[in-house]
């Protein structure tokens, strides 16, 4: 059954690897000068971009030319697999001379590109109100999630920060996947010490994949930030639930429910937008992200088929529920139908 599991991921990246990286550069060289690459290259090359992927992927691996590798694949090569397989198809129902192909194929691919790296360089700001007679104290939080630095840049991360200290909010959330590689460490978060007010943080998916997490996990107080592992937080009469994304969404829905106090306004942050539907007694607002809204379209209509609150903020009854698009970007820095964000909660009573 194992080796069954392996050969099929094995063929699925392969077609994967060939659609990236070489399905491109195949049509190109025939539009421009009628070069045909043999088949048997092709296949062999696939597989070992294949291997290439499911190294990167089933490991914890740090090798920066693996992750530079994977993020071309998923970034610029995407917009030219992308631009070629639409020109294909619109040569199906118009024909178009080979070197129109080759210029449609260069100039599209590069105008993707430039416009995606823009959109994944561009932070935004959303404001969203809440009202409710249990809040006595009006505050001002931001929300962030998924900055995923490794992908990121220190110096992206340097923005975000000015960014943040310059709303000065009362508080911080961080709604998982702070860190997204390796070779990323605890220094590189020292930048966090410069807010002037508290950051609290739970953990999302990536945060595990480090091959240090538990020490970086266990020593984010000396760079500011306090982890709500399964804890919570009060303040003037709000209360913050963090809920760790390392377990189930039976220990998930356990942790909220054991802290949900009706004298507090209760605030819940859970990475994964699953959790909320499955709560008989919900919380008064509820914090989520890792979606990404999709980062690059098309993949926005792939996660509403697996979330069914994908991006936005949702109500059931008296219980709100918001899900960020994140304000960072995995696996490369760019965005397509979807925007980085930096949320911020303005809690008011009614």
């Amino acid at each position: 059954m194992r080796v069954l599991l392996l050969g099929s991921q094995l063929l699925f990246l392969t077609v994967l690897g060939y659609w990236l990286y070489l399905f491109p550069t195949q049509m190109l060289l025939y539009w421009g000068v009628g070069l045909r690459i043999a088949t048997l290259m092709l296949v062999i090359a696939s597989v070992l971009i294949a291997t290439c992927l499911m190294i990167y992927f089933r490991t914890k691996t740090s090798r920066i030319w693996l992750r530079l590798f994977v993020n071309f694949g998923f970034g610029a090569c995407y917009f030219a697999s992308l631009s070629t397989s639409l020109i294909v198809l619109l040569n199906y129902m118009i024909s178009i001379a080979d070197v129109i192909k080759g210029g449609l194929l260069c100039v599209t691919t590069s105008l993707l590109i430039s416009y995606a790296i823009f959109q994944g360089r561009t932070i935004r700001h959303k404001t969203v109100h809440f009202r409710s007679n249990k809040i006595t104290c009006s505050k001002h939080i931001v929300f962030i999630s998924d900055v995923h630095l490794g992908t990121q840049s220190v110096a992206y991360l340097g923005r975000l920060i000015k960014k943040i200290q310059d709303a000065n909010p009362d508080c911080v959330l961080i709604g998982g996947d702070l860190i997204d590689g390796s070779h990323i460490g605890l220094d590189d978060l020292i930048q966090f010490k410069d807010l002037t007010m508290p950051v609290y943080f739970v953990t999302g998916n990536h945060d595990y994949y480090l091959k240090h997490s538990a020490t970086i996990l266990a020593n984010l107080k000396e760079v500011g930030i306090t982890w709500l592992d399964n804890e919570v937080v009060d303040m003037d009469g709000i209360r913050l639930i963090g809920v760790n994304d390392n377990q189930s969404l039976k220990e998930k829905e356990a942790v909220v429910s054991r802290y949900h106090n009706n004298d507090f306004y209760n605030v819940a942050i859970v990475h994964k937008p699953s959790l909320f539907d499955r709560l008989t007694n919900k919380p008064d607002l509820m914090l989520s992200g890792h979606t990404h809204n999709g980062q690059i379209f098309p993949f926005g209509w792939f996660v509403r088929l697996y979330f069914s609150k994908p991006y936005g903020l949702y109500q059931s009854g008296e219980s709100y529920f918001y899900v960020s698009s994140g304000v960072g970007t995995w696996g490369n820095r760019m965005r397509l139908g979807s925007v980085n964000e930096i949320v911020h909660l303005n809690l008011s009573s009614i």
